[in-house]
């Protein structure tokens, strides 16, 4: 998969062009390619054979209790794994191979973008329906789900379900409009290079809503590279790891590397990740879960400065 930056970064930010990456970048990768026309969808019938091109359209499907329609996914898709795991693989994300797609004799083509638009060319001429699923923002989701439960004819599970979504959002988002202290925020991507996000990328809806503030945010780039220098400027009073750490701890790689250990956030000690990635980047059914890990990881930032404050004062 490819991991697609905008060209323009303000604020000190560089450029990064279709660099790899795996884990959480599965759902940045190719979100920021134009979008496709939506299709028209078609009735729901019992011989429907859907092809998922995304890891969190799999997860819609299969939340909405229609799993068994699916005839292909990604190499990314694998959640919920009980049924990923028997779903033919016929692509990467937003790039299906052509012969395995086929193979699975699809009926329709989920998208929300596709890498090359010859494939939608090629399945078009092939009376293949693509359907395009806009899913890439907190407001979408529960959209998202309802057309996906009108296509399969799951509509009570898929509204019930959006409903669910809509009105844990927006109890998030009264709480925090209440919060009186927020603590600034940078959302690392990677270990070797400095990758944040701008304030309309699904991750910083989020954290804003966990009561955080996206130090990018002054960025209408979703995901980009800034450089060290504009870091140390930023000086944020917290470091959220959205990178595979191994299970180990993300603060000794960051206090023995210069210029990174002058940061408040790592004399502090408040460095942090998440125990699920794609629950926090998959802009999907398992939304509230990735929020849940969010206001986590700020409560025990809350006790940790409290506590640490109090021993310094005694």
């Amino acid at each position: 998969m490819l991991l697609h930056l905008n060209r323009s970064g303000g604020d000190g930010s560089k450029n990064l062009f279709q660099t790899p990456r795996r884990g959480v970048h599965a759902v940045i990768a190719l979100l920021l390619l134009a979008g496709c026309a939506r299709q028209t969808v078609q009735p729901a019938n019992s011989n429907l054979r859907l092809v998922s091109t995304a890891p969190h359209l799999t997860e819609c499907i299969c939340s909405i209790g229609a799993g068994d329609l699916l005839a292909g996914r990604t190499d990314s898709c694998d959640y919920p794994p009980e049924t990923v795991r028997g779903i033919p693989v016929v692509g990467g994300f937003g790039t299906p191979w052509f012969e395995p797609l086929l193979t699975a004799r699809p009926t329709h083509v989920l998208e929300t973008v596709l890498a090359d638009p010859e494939i939608r060319q090629r399945l078009n001429a092939l009376k293949i329906p693509v359907v395009h699923v806009p899913c890439t923002r907190l407001a979408e989701i529960p959209g998202a789900l309802r057309q996906l439960g009108t296509l399969t004819g799951h509509d009570t599970q898929a509204e019930t379900l959006a409903t669910a979504i809509q009105n844990g959002v927006d109890a998030a988002r009264a709480e925090s409009a209440a919060r009186n202290r927020r603590p600034r925020v940078l959302l690392l991507f990677a270990s070797d290079t400095p990758i944040t996000a701008g304030r309309d990328a699904f991750i910083a809806e989020l954290l804003g809503l966990a009561g955080g503030i996206n130090i990018g945010r002054t960025s209408s780039d979703d995901y980009y590279h800034v450089s060290l220098e504009w870091v140390l400027e930023q000086n944020p009073d917290l470091i959220l790891c959205l990178f595979d750490t191994n299970g180990h701890n993300p603060l000794p790689r960051f206090a023995s590397q210069t210029g990174w250990k002058a940061l408040n956030a790592v004399r502090n000690r408040r460095v942090y990740t998440v125990p699920d990635l794609n629950t926090v980047s998959r802009p999907g059914p398992r939304v509230l879960e990735g929020l849940a890990q969010l206001k986590e990881v700020l409560a025990r930032d809350a006790h940790w400065t409290s506590h640490t404050h109090e021993l310094t004062h005694e």
